[in-house]
C-alpha cells in the first residue's frame, strides 16, 4: 500500500520541477512512511511514498522493465501476482524484484493498456511509456483505491489524494457548486466530480491515456446482473463458500503482521472465521464500543462471541463523545466535505489496529453482496404500501407519522418510518434516491441561498444515478437497489472512507467481499436467495450457518454507527451551536440561516432526528474553514 503522484507537462516538453513533485509526495507521507522514490524523464515526473507490505528488501519503486522504457508507480496489492510472474517468466521476461508490482510493467509490454484486465486486486497506478511518450493512469474495477487528476495550465497533475494536487501552484481552490449540491444530497460526492471545480476522480474500472497532448478515458470493466434462471440452493451456497475461502486466503498475502476489524456482524465475523481456519497463529481482532448514551450501538458483546469462538487475540477501544479534536484530522484525511459519521469509529479502530499490525481485513462489501441494508426492505415494502388508497396514506397515516417525536435514546426506527412514508409518494427509482438522501431536492432549495441554488443547477449526481438506473431498468427492484449501491455508495463513500482513515494511520485495509470475482459470482445469485421474505442476507446466513453463532447469524445488526443524535443533543450541543451560529453562517454565505436554525431547534427538542443533516452542515463548515479560509 502506497501513495502515488505525478506531473506531466502536456503542452510543453520542459522538465518537471523536482521541488514541486517533492512537495506533492510530502503531502501523502502518511500513506507510505517507509520509503520514497522518483522518476524524472523530461516532461514526466513520477513520485511514490511506500508502505512496505510485500518484498520488504527489493520492492523499491518506481519499478521499470528490463530496458527501462516502461516505468510504474503503484498503490495497492495484486493478489494473483505469483501466477502472473510465472507466466511472464515463461515468455522470457526477466524480474529484478519479488514484489507484486513488477508483473504490471511486463504485462504492459505484452498487452498494452489492456494489462489491467489480467490483474486481481486493488490498485491505482501511473505508468510511463518512454517510447510512445504515453502516460497511463488506471484504477481497479470496483474503486477500492482512488486516483485524482487535474488538467490545465499546461500540465496534468495526479495523486492518490487531492492534497497532492493542492500543493501545485496551478491548482485552483474554486468550489464546484454542483458538487456541493451533491454533497448535501448524499453526504458524499458521487461520480467523477470533487468539491474543487478543476479536480476529477478517475472512475472505477477505467484507465486514462495521455499521449501527444490528448487524453482519453476508457472503461475496461463493468458489473452487470446475470441471475441464474435455475439454481440448486445447496450447490450455490457450497460454491460461494469455496470461492469465499479462496478470496480470504489470497487476501492474507503479506510479509508484515496482519489482523481484522471485527464489528460482531455477519460479514466481519465470516472473514475472521476463514482467517482463523487458514492461519496457524491466533488472528488479531479489533473492535470499538461506546460509553453511556451509546449502548444502543454497542456490539462488543457479539464481537467477543466471535473472538471466543475462533480464539482470536482480541482488542477493544471505547469511543467517547469528546471528538472535536479529531474532526480536523478526519477532514484533512478526505480533503473534501464528507459526512458519513461512521468516519469517527473508523478513525479510532484504524488507530487502535495500527498499534498492533500493518494490514487489516474488513467485512466491508458484505451488505452489497448479500443484500444487507434496511433500505432494501423499505424499497420493497413501499411497493406493497403504495397500494393503500392515497387518501389514507397521505391524509391519515402520513400526518400521524410526521408528528411522532424522535427517540431520546438515538434509535433510528422513527426516523426510518418518516423517510419511508415520505418516499412512498414517489415512484421508483426516485423513491430509492430519496431513501439514500440526506436532504431532498425540496429541502436543498430551502437550505441554499438563491445565488448558490442557481449556481448549483441540477444535482450533478442525478446524472450518475440516472445512468445507473437506466442500465438496470429491466431488472427487479432489489437488483436495481443493490447494483446502484455497488456503482455509487460503495466506491464513493465506503471505499473512500476505508482507504483514507486506514492510510491516515499508515494501515493497509483489505476488503475480501469486494474482490471482483466474488462480486461477479454474487451478480449471478437470484434476488430470492439474497432476500427471502423479510430476511436479509439469506444465502450468506445459510452459507455460514455451521460456523457462526446463532446470535450473530440471526440477531439484528445495528450497523457501524455512532449515537450521533444523542451526542448532538448532549456533549456536542455547544460545538454544534457554535459551528452553525448565525454569524458563522452569514460569513460562509451558502445557507439560509432560518432553515438551519429550524433544523437545530427541531433536533434539540426531539421533534425530528436531523442528525445527518446537521452533521453534513458541520462537516462542510469545518472543511471550509480548513481548506478555503486558510
Amino acid at each position: 500500500m502506497c501513495g502515488i503522484c505525478g506531473i506531466l507537462n502536456v503542452d510543453r516538453p520542459e522538465a518537471v520541477d523536482r521541488s514541486l513533485l517533492q512537495g506533492m509526495c510530502d503531502a501523502i507521507r502518511h500513506r507510505g512512511p517507509d520509503e520514497e522514490g522518483f522518476h524524472f524523464d523530461g516532461e514526466i515526473g513520477l513520485g511514490i511514498r511506500r508502505l512496505k507490505i510485500i518484498d520488504l528488501s527489493t520492492g523499491r519503486q518506481p519499478i521499470h522493465n528490463e530496458d527501462r522504457t516502461v516505468w510504474l508507480v503503484f498503490n495497492g496489492e495484486i493478489y494473483n501476482y505469483k501466477e502472473l510472474r510465472a507466466s511472464l517468466e515463461k515468455k522470457g521476461h526477466r524480474f529484478h524484484t519479488s514484489t507484486d508490482t513488477e508483473p504490471i510493467v511486463h504485462l504492459y509490454e505484452d498487452h498494452g493498456e489492456r494489462c489491467v484486465e489480467r490483474l486481481r486486486g486493488m490498485f491505482a497506478f501511473a505508468l510511463w511509456d518512454t517510447r510512445r511518450k504515453r502516460l497511463m493512469l488506471a484504477r481497479d474495477r470496483v474503486g477500492i483505491k482512488q486516483l485524482y487528476y487535474s488538467h490545465g495550465a499546461g500540465s496534468l497533475r495526479f495523486g492518490s489524494e487531492i492534497k497532492c494536487l493542492l500543493r501545485h501552484p496551478a491548482q485552483k481552490r474554486t468550489v464546484d457548486l454542483k458538487a456541493l449540491r451533491s454533497f448535501f444530497a448524499y453526504h458524499y460526492i458521487p461520480g467523477e466530480r470533487t468539491i474543487f471545480e478543476d479536480v476529477r476522480r478517475l472512475p472505477p474500472g477505467h484507465f486514462l491515456l495521455c499521449e501527444k497532448g490528448k487524453c482519453s478515458l476508457t472503461r475496461y470493466w463493468d458489473l452487470e446482473p446475470r441471475p441464474r434462471q435455475r439454481v440448486d440452493e445447496r450447490e450455490l451456497i457450497e460454491e460461494f463458500r469455496h470461492l469465499f475461502r479462496e478470496t480470504v486466503r489470497i487476501h492474507l498475502m503479506s510479509d508484515v503482521p496482519l489482523g481484522a476489524f471485527l464489528s460482531g456482524g455477519i460479514d466481519s465475523s465470516a472473514v475472521v472465521g476463514e482467517m482463523a481456519a487458514l492461519s496457524s497463529a491466533p488472528v488479531k481482532t479489533f473492535t470499538i464500543g461506546y460509553d453511556a448514551g451509546g449502548a444502543y450501538y454497542d456490539e462488543r458483546s457479539r464481537a467477543r462471541l466471535i473472538a471466543q469462538r475462533f480464539g482470536t487475540d482480541h482488542h477493544e477501544f471505547v469511543v467517547k463523545p469528546d471528538v472535536e479534536d479529531i474532526l480536523p484530522q478526519i477532514i484533512r484525511s478526505f480533503d473534501e466535505p464528507f459526512a458519513d459519521s461512521s468516519a469517527i469509529p473508523s478513525y479510532y479502530v484504524a488507530k487502535l489496529t495500527r498499534e498492533h499490525v500493518t494490514v487489516a481485513l474488513s467485512g466491508l462489501g458484505g451488505d452489497e453482496v448479500g443484500a444487507g441494508y434496511e433500505r432494501y426492505l423499505g424499497g420493497l415494502a413501499a411497493e406493497h404500501y403504495e397500494k393503500v388508497p392515497r387518501l389514507i396514506r397521505s391524509g391519515l397515516i402520513a400526518g400521524l407519522v410526521r408528528r411522532l417525536p424522535d427517540s431520546r435514546r438515538g434509535g433510528l426506527a422513527v426516523d426510518r418510518l418518516k423517510r419511508f412514508i415520505a418516499g412512498v409518494e414517489h415512484g421508483f427509482p426516485e423513491r430509492y434516491r430519496r431513501y439514500l438522501s440526506t436532504f431532498t431536492p425540496e429541502e436543498l432549495d430551502q437550505l441554499l441561498v438563491p445565488e448558490v441554488r442557481e449556481g448549483s443547477g441540477l444535482d450533478a449526481a442525478d446524472d450518475r444515478f440516472a445512468e445507473v438506473f437506466g442500465k438496470l431498468r429491466s431488472h427487479d427492484t432489489l437488483t436495481q437497489m443493490i447494483f446502484t449501491d455497488i456503482a455509487t455508495y460503495l466506491p464513493d463513500d465506503l471505499l473512500v472512507l476505508t482507504d483514507r482513515l486506514s492510510m491516515a494511520h499508515s494501515l493497509e485495509a483489505r476488503v475480501p467481499f469486494v474482490d471482483h470475482e466474488l462480486l461477479e459470482f454474487a451478480a449471478t445469485v437470484p434476488s430470492r436467495l439474497k432476500l427471502r421474505g423479510w430476511t436479509k442476507k439469506y444465502f450468506l446466513r445459510k452459507a455460514f450457518e455451521g460456523s457462526l453463532p446463532r446470535e450473530v447469524l440471526w440477531g439484528r445488526k445495528k450497523g457501524f454507527s455512532i449515537p450521533l443524535a444523542v451526542w448532538l443533543r448532549g456533549p456536542l450541543r455547544g460545538f454544534l451551536l457554535d459551528a452553525l451560529s448565525e454569524d458563522r453562517l452569514q460569513r460562509l454565505g451558502y445557507f439560509d440561516e432560518r432553515t438551519v436554525s429550524t433544523l437545530i431547534d427541531e433536533h434539540l427538542e426531539c421533534r425530528h432526528n436531523h442528525e445527518n443533516k446537521l452533521w453534513a452542515l458541520l462537516m462542510f463548515t469545518l472543511w471550509h474553514q480548513i481548506y478555503m479560509e486558510g
